[in-house]
């Protein structure tokens, strides 16, 4: 079993992989549209929350992103449905308190999510933090136990699949080393099992090239969440020696009242 191994070489192999394995399941699916849905999870909407200060996703993304889950899982026509009702302005108030919560309190973010109907979606903006919660994947993970839809067992597997990031990132893993990147090297393992594709062996030019793509991606996220952060900063440094201006000018009696109230 992948993950009760703690060789780098082995993991990077498998996610590797990733396009092959997802290329088998979609021709078994016959289903093309998983895979540019895949691209646009992966790839585009994270970058597309990086750059949203505070972060949030909307309504229409909410949907894809149901879509996405219910082409590369299992289909359930009901969670679509779900997902479909919830109104606009909740998802992205929804969502934006979620994700600022995620840093802090994982049980409090996927609690505030699973408020919206049909979802608790939250690896789309914060793939460094927080693992998708995939059937596949949650099989290939060790003393879960039957899988259970709950904010408990979300919890537990997360809880492994982040200390196990953290393992591989300490052993110097360039391309695993996040919860969702553990989560997809895991799903790709399952895949590559259910599918009997060949394996890739470790440092071979595939897993080479994986790795530069994702030290490039990796790089590129971080660098729009870092000027996003100082954007947000020097705004908040120009309103406040306004608010320093207003605060001396007040009376201090007023100020106290103002406590009081």
């Amino acid at each position: 079993m992948l993950f009760n191994s703690n060789d780098i070489a082995v993991w990077e192999a498998t996610l590797a992989q990733y396009p092959d394995a997802l290329q088998h399941h979609v021709a078994n699916k016959k289903d093309d549209s998983l895979l540019v849905l895949d691209e646009w999870y992966q790839n585009t909407l994270p970058q597309m929350l990086a750059d949203r200060t505070p972060m949030y996703i909307d309504s229409k993304e909410l949907c894809q992103l149901m879509s996405w889950k219910l082409k590369r899982g299992k289909f359930r026509p009901s969670l679509a449905k779900l997902a479909a009702s919830n109104a606009d302005a909740d998802v992205k108030r929804t969502s934006q308190d979620a994700f600022q919560l995620v840093p802090s309190s994982l049980k409090g973010a996927i609690t505030k999510m699973a408020e919206l109907k049909g979802v608790a979606i939250l690896c789309a903006g914060a793939p460094s933090e927080v693992p998708f919660m995939a059937d596949e994947t949650m099989d290939s993970v060790p003393g879960l136990g039957t899988i259970a839809y709950t904010i408990p067992y979300y919890l537990k597997f997360a809880t492994k699949v982040i200390e196990k990031a953290v393992e591989l990132k300490d052993k110097g893993s360039i391309t695993v080393h996040s919860p969702h990147l553990v989560e997809m090297a895991l799903w790709t393992d399952y895949m590559l099992s259910k599918y009997n594709v060949p394996r890739v062996s470790p440092g071979s030019k595939a897993t080479e090239k994986a790795a530069g793509k994702a030290t490039a991606e990796t790089t590129k996220i971080s660098e729009k969440k870092r000027a996003a952060e100082t954007s947000e900063g020097e705004a908040k440094e120009k309103k406040s020696p306004k608010k320093a201006k207003a605060a001396t000018a007040t009376p201090p009696s007023t100020r106290s009242l103002r406590k009081r109230a």
